[in-house]
């Protein structure tokens, strides 16, 4: 292991080679324990299925990744069922993530796996060596070893029954058009059901009728290429929805912090856009400079950022809009409300990332940012529709 994390290949060959003559069951079942155990004490340095996955995945190969969701599969057995019960939200990850079990009861699964023993050795050394070099990061859900059987880890969603299907719905009509006019008025439909919702609640918590609730957080992963100006989309829209990204550079995820509701919110709207800008990238094409060469990335990345910071100055504009038409509708002051949730919610960031750090990717290509510009432009997502009668009353 401490081989391996020096870099010299030749020991780390040597010791798989040693390694790999063992062959019996106990040895097996002994190496499939420790990496096990492994990602037990990963569980309470505040890691969780999915995100794990993601990080081993963009390090290691093929073969580590396969391993590793063996693993994860075999660590899982013995809280399953509690974790159906008190834990559905971290079961589901690993369903996501395909972490089930396939072998067959009676023998080690590392020896039932479809691989060459050696090589089944040098991935188990592989992975062993990646997780005992990720960093411990802040821990949003309880971890399995402190589950307790009527005690869920689920945070209940105060939306109204139907409300999320029908907005991701109009998001998913958005996403598929090839029309901008008909996924923006989608978008803007959207927008406006999830901003009365949010309206919604101010008003009930400034009259006293909600259940006390802290913000809460969220990983979202975040795919390359353009990682970090998707970071910034993100970013902006949690500032318009009263929560707060801080970005993980290099391991592919942002924290979000925020109200139950508006991380559902935030999550789809963001996984919405993204879809819509890429489309709108492909429209654009490649592009060249006066001498022929290639200046497509610089354009893209340009392209987004411009985009995140127009539609976030949009979404922000429509929230403005929509809290002072809900004012004048209920009589209430919204503004502080609102405030308190954002400030919570940036609180929570500040405490779980300490050292945090402002993020400006940089922008090259003046088409590229004059064309995201635009693109937000034509995403109206204007709201500013009345409080609900539930809400005023």
């Amino acid at each position: 292991m401490h081989a391996d994390q020096r870099g010299d290949a030749a020991l780390v060959e040597e010791l798989i080679g040693v390694l790999a003559a063992v062959t019996r069951p106990a040895f097996a079942r002994e190496l499939q324990s420790l990496l096990e155990l492994q990602v037990s004490h990963l569980w309470t340095g505040g890691w969780q299925p999915a995100v794990l996955d993601r990080v081993i995945g963009r390090e290691l190969g093929r073969p580590e990744a396969l391993l590793l969701r063996s693993v994860l599969a075999a660590e899982a057995g013995s809280y399953e069922a509690l974790g159906r019960e008190v834990a559905p939200d971290w079961m589901a990850q690993l369903e996501s993530i395909e972490a089930q079990r396939w072998w067959a009861d009676g023998r080690p699964y590392l020896l039932q796996l479809d691989q060459p023993w050696h090589d089944v050795i040098r991935s188990a050394v592989r992975l062993m060596t990646s997780f005992g070099s990720v960093p411990e990061i802040p821990t949003l859900t309880p971890p399995p070893a402190e589950w307790r059987r009527g005690r869920t880890t689920a945070v209940p969603s105060n939306l109204p029954p139907g409300l999320l299907d029908r907005v991701r719905g109009l998001l998913a009509k958005a996403e598929s058009t090839s029309f901008d006019a008909e996924a923006d008025a989608f978008t803007a439909k959207a927008q406006e059901l999830m901003t009365r919702h949010r309206i919604d609640r101010v008003v009930l918590e400034s009259a006293g009728r909600t259940d006390d609730a802290t913000p809460m957080g969220r990983r979202l992963l975040i795919d390359d290429p353009y990682a970090d100006a998707k970071a910034v989309l993100l970013h902006a829209i949690c500032a318009a929805n009263g929560g707060h990204a801080v970005w993980s550079k290099g391991m592919g995820f942002s924290t979000v912090f925020a109200f139950a509701d508006e991380l559902d919110i935030i999550e789809d709207l963001f996984t919405s856009l993204l879809v819509q800008s890429t489309a709108a990238l492909r429209r654009e094409g490649s592009k060249q400079d006066r001498y022929g060469r290639s200046r497509t990335t610089r354009f893209r990345r340009s392209f987004l950022v411009a985009f995140a910071n127009r539609i976030g100055h949009r979404l922000q504009e429509a929230t403005d809009t929509a809290v002072a038409d809900a004012e004048t509708a209920t009589g209430r002051s919204l503004v502080p409300v609102l405030a308190s949730r954002a400030a919570a919610a940036e609180d929570a960031a500040v405490r779980s990332f300490p050292q945090l750090s402002a993020m400006a990717p940089s922008v090259t290509d003046g088409e590229g940012w004059h064309a995201g510009t635009l693109f937000g432009d034509r995403a109206d997502l204007g709201v500013g529709a009345p409080v609900s009668e539930r809400a005023a009353s």
